[in-house]
This record gives structure tokens, sequence and C-alpha cells, in this order.
């Protein structure tokens, strides 16, 4: 639901009611109550609006003014002119917390001289589902949801659809839809969260303009990964381990560690590294997926974590009916994973 600082509402599980004061977060507000005048939190999910506080501004949720501190709520923004128009998504730690440990609230950046008409999805394991739409003003910011630590963990794709408009003459820009790929690693990262101009804080920022080249630019690195793939095999640098299988106990080995897969990484970045471990994991589940009651060890070990929660998400993304476990920890610390074939 939104509700504005002003707006009058009533308690839907109390008696009563009051003047909203304060926008908490994106599921709770502060409400001055009407009969004994204390301030109290509550969420927005148990309060209905029954008077709003200024005519078409009840649409609207929190939003601040760029270049503003958080908690001065701006009604109304002039459109300015700028040179470059910009549209962000940016991942902000909660006041007082250390960004790796802190709950994250999601902003809306409009750095344009357009009013954005936006909807906002998420998708947790495999739903997508809509959390809010509304209007935001030019050269502004609007708080779409909050994150406990759990929900980041869980989270793997934010999606934005959203429409430019200007009143008066103008040129019609195009809509935007953006699907943002969500590596919850990058969290519990401090280089993740940078300066920038719209927070006093570090935050993680996304641009949602300009995507296109982006992702041109991810194609064309592609590109020239599967070269250097080429050229190693060429050469005869790349050699496919052969998977170990233990005699007594029937079980596949399959060690992930790039230096077991290929014998130079030379050219190769970080990301082209994952991706090539990733695509011998599923190449040993599509070559077992039939074999009911094989059991696999995947060796990934411990590191940054990166790799093991790759493993892990697809794992419960695309092999759910499967059985997972950590696998022996005599043998291999907490650095592999079992799979059992069901």
């Amino acid at each position: 639901m939104q509700i504005n600082i002003g707006d009058k509402v009533r308690f839907l599980n109390d008696i009563g009611g009051g003047i909203v004061t304060k926008i908490i977060d994106a599921n709770t507000v502060m409400v001055l109550n009407d009969e004994d005048e204390f301030e109290i939190p509550s969420l927005k999910k148990n309060l209905v609006v029954v008077e709003p506080a200024g005519g078409e501004q009840s649409s609207q949720q929190q939003t601040t003014s760029i270049g503003s501190d958080s908690s001065n709520i701006s009604k109304t923004t002039q459109p300015l002119f700028v040179e470059k128009e910009e549209v962000y998504i940016a991942f902000v730690p909660r006041e007082g917390y250390t960004p790796t440990e802190s709950p994250l609230e999601l902003y809306l950046i409009n750095d344009t001289n357009h009013i954005l008409l936006y909807g906002f999805y998420d998708q947790k394991g495999n739903k997508m589902e809509g959390q809010t739409a509304g209007n935001l003003d030019p050269k502004s910011k609007i708080l779409l949801t909050e994150y406990d630590t759990k929900e980041l963990n869980e989270l793997s794709n934010c999606f934005l659809q959203i429409l430019f408009y200007k009143p008066g003459e103008t040129e019609i820009k195009k809509p935007l839809e953006r699907n943002i790929k969500v590596q919850p690693v990058k969290f519990y990262k401090s280089s993740s969260y940078k300066d920038n101009a719209y927070f006093y804080q570090n935050v993680i920022l996304h641009k949602l303009t300009g995507e296109n080249l982006e992702r041109k630019m991810e194609e064309l690195s592609q590109k020239e990964f599967k070269k250097v793939l080429r050229e190693k095999e060429s050469s005869g640098k790349v050699k496919n381990k052969p998977a170990n299988i233990k005699g007594k106990d029937d079980i596949v080995e399959v060690d992930l560690h790039i230096n077991a897969l290929i014998d130079s990484v030379t050219g190769l970045s970080n990301a082209d590294i994952l991706e090539y471990q990733m695509n011998k994991f599923h190449e040993i589940m599509r070559e077992y997926q039939n074999s009911k009651g094989k059991r696999i060890v995947f060796i990934h070990g411990i590191g940054n974590g990166t790799l093991k929660k790759k493993v892990h998400d697809e794992l419960r993304r695309k092999y759910k009916k499967h059985y997972q476990q950590d696998a022996s920890f005599k043998e291999y610390g907490w650095g592999a994973t079992m799979v059992t074939i069901r």
C-alpha cells in the first residue's frame, strides 16, 4: 500500500487512527495517534488511508529530492535541464550499519527531466512477484523496498518496467524494460559499495539507461572468451579432466578447481573462469541425469564462496529433484557438495 506523510489513516486491527508523520521503511510508517498523541510505528498493511495528505499526491510513495538528505520529503520537484539523462537503482545500507552486514534499501533514482511511471518486480527462487508501482518526479529518488539478509541471499533478479512522461511538447522516449541479475555474494564484499552523487554513504549502483550498450559489451566479452578457449584447445592447453569413479562406492568425483580443468588461465577474467567451471558442472549433471542412485561429488573448495554458491543456486534452480548434501567432511572439509541423482 502506498502511504505518504500527512495521510490520515485508520487502524485495521485496532480502534482509532492518526496522521502519518514519518516513513520508516518500505513496510512501516510512524503514526501520531489521535487519542493520546503518541507516535507509534505501524505496518502499512495494518492501515487504511481515510484522507490523503493532498489530492494527487496520495498516489505517490516516499520521494526524496536528489542531492538532499533522505529524511527531507519533497512532494513536488521542478524539472531541470540535464545534458545526459540517466536512471539507476541503488542498494543502500541502513544508516548505522556496516554495509556488508546491513539490511539493504532499494531505491529507484530518476536523474532525468521526465516523470517516470514504473513497475517493480523481484525474483526469489523461482517466483517473480510484483512488489510496487507508481510515478517518480524528475531529479528525485524513491524507496522501492527493503531486503533483510535472508531475503538478499534468496534474491536472484530485479525487474523494472519504466515509461517516460513529460508534459507539453516533447519527443517520445522509448520505454525501458530491465532485468538485473543479482549476485548475492556482492552484497558481502565491501569493495562492491562505491561513492556516488545520490547518497551520503557508499552504495551498490546499477545504471538502467544505456544498458543496450552494456549488453553488447557483455556479448563481445563472451565472444572473446570463446575465442581464447578455442585458441587454448588448438594449442593443447585445455584438458577436460575425466571424472574419477571410485570402485566400491561408485562415486563420481569432479574437481571444479580451474587448475584441474585447464592448464592456463591467461586471458581469462574471473567471470570467464566461473563460466567455464559452471559449464563443466552442467555437463556432468546432464551426463548422469538418468543414472538413478548415482552419487556425484563436486569439489568446489571454499575460497570466497562464489563457486560453491553458484553450484548450490543451480542445484536449487535446475536440478531440485535431486538430493544434495555436504560431502564427507573427513575427505573434503567444507569444500565439496555431493549430489544423489533421483
